[in-house]
């Protein structure tokens, strides 16, 4: 074999060995890291931010997470879901890691935007329609719903009714959430949702207002917003925005 030919032989050899020696490297660089991960990178402090209705403490309980926990090792949407679903009045919740051994929680809580009645009591549920609690006593400050039948409700879970309801039921939570958008949530005392093709509504205590049950309800309030700022304060009646092209139609009482 000429010399040449063998010293080709020998740099294809090396040349093999190199690239799995590299591949070693990183290899065992990996696993270091993730040995690194696991012994050092662990829970001592949770920090719990956004609360105002629950303690911190309550906020980490449900969370499940203890000291010592691995901060790389836990499933944050699973953890998130937990709290929202074992702390009804939790909404929003992020959970983010600060170095070297801190978790941070930040909670956005939500309030009752609307009460629908149940047998000896009522069902408060948010502007997003999560069920929020079963209370015996009306809260005359939240907007009581008509027309509407929670099936097997539970604290934490969303708004489920009953078979044939369901338009009216998202047609429900568009409203409120519009509602909460046009800040008059406080100005509404009861909405009627028993008809399938339009909902009532007491607006202000001087207005019934008629809606359609589904459509843009962003458009329409302000449309009524608009028709009652055209009206004197002493005048009462019905505002129709069930018309074509949501023209406002105002019947004095």
């Amino acid at each position: 074999m000429s010399p040449a030919r063998h010293n080709r032989r020998r740099y294809r050899k090396r040349g093999r060995f190199g690239f799995l020696y590299k591949m070693l490297v990183v290899i065992a660089m990996v696993v270091a890291v993730l040995i690194g991960a696991t012994v050092f990178f662990r829970v001592e402090e949770v920090v719990v931010a956004g609360n105002m209705r629950y303690s911190a403490q309550q906020i980490i309980d449900a969370s499940d997470i203890v000291q010592g926990d691995n901060l790389f090792g836990m499933n944050k949407f699973d953890t998130a879901r937990r709290i929202r679903r074992l702390l009804p009045y939790v909404e929003g919740v992020n959970i983010r890691r600060g170095w070297p051994d801190t978790l941070i929680i930040t909670v956005n809580e939500c309030r009752p935007a609307a009460r629908l009645p149940a047998e000896e009591g009522e069902w408060l549920i948010s502007k997003s329609g999560k069920l929020l609690e079963f209370v015996e006593q009306a809260d005359t400050g939240v907007i009581r719903v008509d027309g509407l039948h929670a099936v097997q409700p539970e604290s934490g879970l969303p708004l489920v009714v009953r078979e044939g309801q369901q338009a009216r039921g998202d047609g429900l939570l568009a409203l409120l959430q519009s509602l909460d958008k046009y800040g008059a949530l406080e100005q509404v005392s009861w909405i009627d949702m028993s008809s399938a093709s339009r909902i009532l509504m007491d607006y202000d205590g001087r207005f019934t207002v008629k809606l359609p049950v589904s459509g843009d309800f962003d458009y329409l309030l302000g449309a009524m917003g608009k028709a009652v700022d055209t009206l004197e304060d002493y005048e009462t009646g019905t505002l129709d925005l069930t018309v074509k092209d949501y023209t406002v139609v105002f019947s004095p009482a």
